[in-house]
């Protein structure tokens, strides 16, 4: 295997094992001695000028603040590395990821303690603003959620499968990764769906991820994975009537992605192709039939939905240099009502970088729902800026 890939993360480790030693880096522990400043603090702006019709309630122009995120992060010791990242919504701090990453297992062994994104597919661990697209895949904000977090411990190895090849797998026990409903897809009167806070161990939410990266040619290389997330107890009621409500259900969400990188000589033109595909069973959806806005009227019923649910994307990005790429992504899915019917997503994109830490783009949307008349196209011009040492926990 061509030694950029391979040597990477042992790479990485060394360097931030040496500097954490040391006391040379502004992002390690110091001591009271020392000038440089502890932990390294960064923030987000993620802002976005966006035109939408006619599905939906925010037809029209609107400019909005997607993300202020504020983060930090910090070498505890020399085997244990600390970051949080809080993304500020109605003038409070929402806890998004905060988190403690101990490699002192040795090898490719790494442990994570406390807040994260989930470990699915390629694009689940990514925060908004770090997506190669405007928004998260249909496929997944469908049978996933926009975005997973959740509390608990996750276990990463990776190790070296002969001279071309790298492997990774992750295993993880979270509480609270059932996420809100998409707008799109739910009314205001959709039932909560939560996880209880005391149950037996075996009713943890869970995911695991095995990946692998191999090299094609000096240029090229292939990516393949299998994820998956399970619940394997949650309730779903209405809130204005807690008698409508169903106890101990289950979901399972499947997925398997490809994807192939070419890069240029120089490393700055690079084609990207990708596609992942997602099967969802258990009871993936709760419905309110007969809702009324206001409060209960004694005709409303709670319906599970229990069909079998598939759903998947595809995906091209092409870099001409540094500064400039184009994308295209297409994602279908079965949604959770009567009949599973379908919804599609189109989404072309143009993105201008002015460096790794600031870009504009633009991207084009076209959304089909599952019933007739939700159908929608959106514009928007998306601007992104990234100030101080910005640091995820970061998979592949």
């Amino acid at each position: 295997m061509s030694q950029r890939y391979l040597s990477l993360p042992l790479l990485l480790a060394t360097v931030s094992l040496a500097r954490a030693q040391s006391g040379g880096d502004a992002a390690s522990q110091t001591s009271r001695f020392s000038s440089e400043f502890n932990p390294a603090f960064s923030f987000v702006v993620d802002g976005a000028l966006r035109w939408s019709e006619p599905f939906g309630s925010d037809e029209g122009l609107d400019l909005e603040l997607r993300t202020f995120e504020l983060g930090a992060n910090a070498w505890i010791d020399p085997s244990a590395w600390a970051y949080f990242i809080g993304a500020v919504e109605d003038e409070a701090v929402n806890v998004e990821e905060a988190a403690v990453h101990y490699s002192g297992l040795g090898g490719g062994n790494v442990v994570r303690a406390g807040r994260f994104f989930i470990d699915f597919g390629r694009q689940m661990q990514v925060h908004q603003h770090e997506l190669r697209t405007f928004e998260r895949p249909l496929a997944l904000r469908a049978l996933l959620g926009a975005e997973i977090n959740g509390d608990g411990l996750q276990w990463d190895d990776w190790i070296a499968a002969g001279d071309a090849t790298v492997v990774r797998w992750s295993l993880a026990a979270l509480s609270g990764t059932l996420p809100e409903p998409e707008e799109e897809f739910d009314s205001e009167l959709e039932p909560v769906r939560e996880t209880r806070s005391a149950r037996d161990l075996a009713d943890l939410e869970f995911t695991a991820r095995a990946t692998a990266i191999t090299d094609l040619s000096e240029s090229s290389t292939l990516q393949f994975g299998l994820s998956m997330r399970g619940v394997p107890s949650y309730d779903a009621y209405y809130e204005a009537d807690d008698t409508l409500r169903e106890d101990d259900l289950a979901m399972y969400v499947y997925g398997g992605d490809l994807s192939y990188t070419w890069t240029g000589e120089t490393g700055e033109r690079k084609l990207e192709l990708g596609a992942e595909a997602l099967f969802a069973t258990g009871d993936s959806g709760v419905e309110l039939v007969n809702p009324t806005p206001g409060g209960p009227t004694g005709d409303e019923t709670l319906v599970v939905r229990d069909h079998d649910l598939a759903g998947g994307f595809a995906w091209a990005k092409f870099a001409f240099d540094r500064f400039h790429s184009i994308g295209a992504q297409y994602s279908r899915v079965e949604m959770p009502f009567d009949g599973a019917p379908d919804a599609d997503e189109w989404e072309l994109d143009v993105t201008r970088a002015f460096s790794e830490f600031h870009r504009l783009r633009l991207a084009l949307i076209f959304f089909d729902g599952p019933d007739t008349g939700d159908t929608s196209t959106t514009l928007a011009l998306q601007y992104t800026a990234i100030a101080g040492a910005h640091g995820h926990g970061i998979n592949w």
